[in-house]
């Protein structure tokens, strides 16, 4: 029975009610500023090609377009989520988003090609900012709601990739630079939208640091060598990435294979994929967590993207098709923030954006190599790519069990925790 007296006003909200607000408040609006990054770099996505065509590329050196941008990322991504450590993940995602914003610009006005990869290769760089804003998600949450915050940002970037291109092509039909343009005014947008509202999750580090190095990839993986655990989690990033991204590359060519499809129903299929992988991140994963565990819900998932690639082959009709696609969606949208959160628990809270910008940043190589693994793949036959696809899953797969194995429990309310020591860094960091 209460004994609030009546007419007396609400009782101010519990500490604990208060920060799981901020926390929620943080999640919501780092997922709606890699929204709209995702966006505007999926404005541009499907005209590149055409674009780079125009500059008198042939197609090794489309290809050349996204790998230089891929290149950007996997060197840089490290190097901004180290900043982010030390001096704030506000200031670096802000001035990340104004180097993009840059790069459209140029990817606009180049009128040769040596410019226009340079202008991608800008691009890049300043689209090196996912691991800062996964760090916001580590800064705010606890332990047991780390899968969850993840699926958030994924979901975010899933759903980026479905509206970007559809906008990207309407826009196309008022001329061939607007996309551009546009991806510009929406860079500008981000970046007004993160310096008015985005809250700063981690204080600038007022102990003297040793000088960054520009190889922050280097220097990540000396820490990272310090736990097992994260190897093994930034292995199977790798692994995976290659694997979904290779698929990505060589689908359209084997869809127009055996159903003689054009740009039109794969777009329809991209779109299919991708907001299978969008429910999955951004709903579904946190309650499978919760029953599962992360470890389970991340080797459930590898094992349908395997299965997934494994049948894609035999996709000679529609329905075995959108079998073999639904499942390796599923499958991928488990296992991304499911290794996320994994790694940023296995990682110290002054590290977070370090550790989880060189995951990203080795995504980034697994970008660039599953491509061109993928079309000399298809050369040989049409199938291999998928099914070494499906293999390179399996050895993920072997690479996390004994991490599995270890049952080492990481929820704050488990007698034994993996992360104890960061939980208490964590929450030092916090007072």
């Amino acid at each position: 029975m209460s004994t609030q007296m009546p007419g007396a006003p609400d009782q101010p909200e519990g500490p604990d009610a208060a920060e799981k607000k901020r926390a929620r408040n943080a999640i919501l609006m780092v997922a709606l500023v890699v929204l709209v990054d995702i966006t505007g770099f999926g404005l541009i996505l499907p005209l590149l090609p055409f674009w780079a065509e125009k500059l008198g590329a042939n197609p090794f050196e489309v290809g050349l377009i996204l790998t230089v941008y891929a290149l950007a990322q996997f060197l840089f991504t490290p190097v901004l989520g180290a900043l982010s450590d030390r001096f704030g993940r506000r200031p670096v995602i802000l001035v990340s988003l104004l180097i993009e914003a840059l790069g459209f610009a140029l990817t606009a006005l180049a009128g040769t090609l040596p410019l226009l990869l340079a202008a991608r290769f800008i691009g890049g760089l300043g689209a090196s900012n996912i691991g800062s804003a996964q760090a916001v998600v580590a800064d705010v949450t606890a332990p047991k709601d780390r899968a969850r915050g993840m699926g958030m940002v994924g979901a975010a970037i899933g759903l980026g990739f479905v509206v970007g291109p559809a906008l990207g092509g309407i826009l196309a039909g008022f001329g061939s630079t607007v996309p551009f343009w546009a991806a510009l005014v929406v860079a500008l947008a981000n970046a007004l939208l993160v310096l008015l509202f985005m809250p700063e999750t981690r204080a600038p580090s007022n102990t003297r640091a040793e000088p960054l190095s520009p190889f922050a990839f280097v220097a990540g993986w000396k820490r990272a060598r310090q736990n097992p655990a994260i190897v093994r989690l930034i292995v199977v990033t790798v692994l995976f990435t290659l694997a979904f991204t290779a698929m990505e590359a060589v689908f359209p060519l084997f869809s127009q294979d055996v159903f003689g499809w054009k740009a039109t129903q794969n777009g329809y299929i991209f779109t299919y994929v991708g907001v299978l992988i969008v429910i999955m991140q951004g709903g579904l994963v946190g309650r499978l967590v919760k029953r599962f565990g992360e470890r389970g819900v991340q080797i459930a998932g590898l094992a349908l993207l395997a299965v997934g690639l494994a049948l894609l082959p035999f996709g000679v009709t529609l329905g075995i098709l959108l079998l073999a696609l639904g499942l390796l969606s599923i499958g991928d949208g488990a296992v991304t923030p499911t290794n996320n959160a994994l790694l940023s628990l296995a990682t110290p809270a002054e590290a977070q954006g370090e550790i989880l910008g060189l995951s990203q940043g080795m995504a980034g190589l697994g970008r660039m190599v599953g491509p061109m693994l993928a079309g000399w793949l298809f050369g040989i036959g049409i199938g291999l790519p998928f099914f070494v696809g499906a293999g390179l899953v399996l050895l993920a797969m072997l690479v996390a069990l004994p991490h599995i194995a270890s049952r080492s429990p990481i929820h704050a309310d488990e007698p034994e925790t993996l992360q104890s020591a960061q939980e208490a860094a964590t929450v030092a960091s916090r007072k």
